[in-house]
């Protein structure tokens, strides 16, 4: 007498469909965290080339940027820790020359990269900041910026 083997049936049982969800969890809980990273530093980094905030009550500071320029790299971590120095910094904010904004607003002031444009609340340009220089001299330009403020 033949037996037949008896099919395995397709159904998961409980406790895969337990495991199944509990890995599932895991990665959804591991992928959270880099996604709302990202989410966040591209909101903070799209307000800093935000220029509209200008004339708008505060003090700003604009680096006139190009990614590639290592010098321009160089002015931007030392204004960066300038800002975190500096008692009452100024808003910061970017214009990259890649952009057509971005190399509008420098050829409007006439200047190129490795450079920091200062403005007071009104947006009345105030000084100018030319290649890179020590983050003591930055957190200075923007002391004398923002108390005039």
């Amino acid at each position: 007498m033949l037996h037949k083997k008896s099919k395995p049936s397709r159904r998961p049982t409980k406790r895969r469909l337990r495991a199944i969800l509990r890995k599932s969890l895991i990665i959804l809980a591991l992928l959270t965290v880099p996604i709302a990273w990202l989410i966040a530093n591209e909101y903070a980094t799209g307000n800093q080339y935000d220029l509209s905030i200008i004339g708008n009550g505060d003090p700003v500071a604009v680096q006139i940027h190009d990614n590639s320029c290592p010098l321009c790299q160089r002015l931007k971590a030392n204004a960066e820790e300038a800002l975190a120095n500096s008692d009452s910094p100024p808003e910061w904010r970017i214009a990259d020359l890649n952009t057509a904004s971005g190399a509008k607003f420098a050829n409007q002031h006439g200047v190129g990269h490795v450079t920091i444009l200062l403005f007071d609340g009104q947006g009345n340009h105030q000084d100018t900041i030319h290649g890179v220089i020590s983050v003591s001299d930055i957190v200075s330009s923007f002391e004398q910026l923002t108390s005039s403020h």
